[in-house]
């Protein structure tokens, strides 16, 4: 089992990403770490601090469910997209 991120653009040649929910944890804990807060400390990931608490654009990727949430919608993902780029920096874009 994984957990594939992609446009739904049907475009072969757009950027996807896929994972195995370890490996997707790890990158939801890394965004976390990066937007200055620990992720476990979280409500629904062991804590008990409130989603409401933190001010990050990142929200819906970090708090979405693993197995069965719905789709992020595109204009979610198109607010994500300027703080991903700027955590990941010029040289992924």
């Amino acid at each position: 089992m994984g957990l594939m991120l992609f446009p739904g653009d049907n475009d072969v040649a757009s950027p996807d990403v896929s994972w195995s929910y370890t490996g997707f944890g790890m990158f939801r804990k890394w965004l976390a770490q990066a937007e200055g807060f620990t992720l476990t400390e979280m409500n629904g990931f062991g804590g008990e601090r409130q989603w409401r608490s933190v001010s990050t654009s990142l929200a819906p990727l970090l708090n979405h469910p693993d197995d069965d949430g719905p789709d992020l919608t595109p204009a979610r993902c198109a607010a994500m997209l300027p703080r991903l780029e700027a955590i990941l920096g010029p040289a992924a874009v």
